[in-house]
């Protein structure tokens, strides 16, 4: 064995888990595309009753009842965390991942309830370096995120598109690191983005991500937007249209 050598193989772990839990990955119909959301949305959209559980894979992975090859679960916090759920999900045969989140808005035009759909994101993480990704920034995948664009207008959803930050620590976030990254065009800041996009570039898979802005950053106030039903509405919005696709 190679010093370098990775000494822990995702399939194989995963395939062991799902064997100990009475499932055979060989004849197990995995959805191609899952949505990982975050936890409120997801409570959202169980509360639709739209999906049944169906896999221990990467959580608790639930597939729609009207469209088998599409999936939700409860995505995990932070980069490594949501990392390492994707290496499990992509292990299990899952070919698409679409984070539903939600972000701290940095332009000064953002709101409370705006929808982002991200480009990528600029990396303010350990993970993508432990990859081999030493890149500034680490892209989501452009072919998934153009249909996600071409539904979220299908629908009438408002959004932006562009790039946004991710951190692993997000009570760290200085003024001076807001306005680098508000130089830089981008739109939010949240903690999962690299993480994910980070395992798909790795595994040759696809990945994209929508955020919802909770809260604003202005140069003398922190708009905390959790109160408000703006965020509801449009959680709701992007709910309608996961289930539709």
């Amino acid at each position: 064995m190679n010093i370098n050598d990775v000494l822990t193989d995702p399939q194989k772990l995963v395939r062991l888990e799902l064997k100990n839990e009475g499932f055979d990955i060989e004849h197990m119909n995995v959805p191609q595309r899952v949505f990982l959301l975050a936890d409120s949305i997801y409570d959202a959209m169980l509360a639709r009753k739209c999906g049944e559980y169906k896999y221990p894979l990467g959580g608790k992975l639930f597939v729609f009842n009207e469209n088998e090859n599409i999936g939700f679960i409860k995505g995990h916090m932070c980069s490594p965390a949501i990392a390492t759920q994707a290496e499990d999900l992509i292990a299990g045969g899952v070919k698409e991942l679409i984070h539903i989140g939600f972000a701290g808005g940095l332009q000064t035009d953002m709101n409370v309830g705006d929808i982002v759909l991200t480009d990528g994101a600029y990396n303010d993480t350990a993970v993508a370096r432990l990859y081999g990704f030493d890149d500034d920034r680490i892209n989501s995948s452009k072919e998934l995120t153009d249909e996600l664009e071409t539904l979220l207008k299908k629908n009438e959803i408002k959004f932006r598109r562009g790039t946004h930050w991710t951190t692993d620590a997000g009570y760290r976030e200085t003024w001076g690191q807001v306005i680098e990254h508000r130089e830089k065009g981008a739109l939010c800041v949240e903690m999962e983005g690299v993480g994910l996009f980070t395992i798909a570039n790795y595994r040759k898979c696809m990945a994209s991500a929508i955020y919802v802005i909770s809260d604003v950053y202005t140069e003398s106030s922190w708009d905390l937007g959790w109160s408000e039903d703006k965020i509801d509405k449009s959680v709701e919005k992007v709910i309608d249209m996961i289930i539709k696709s």
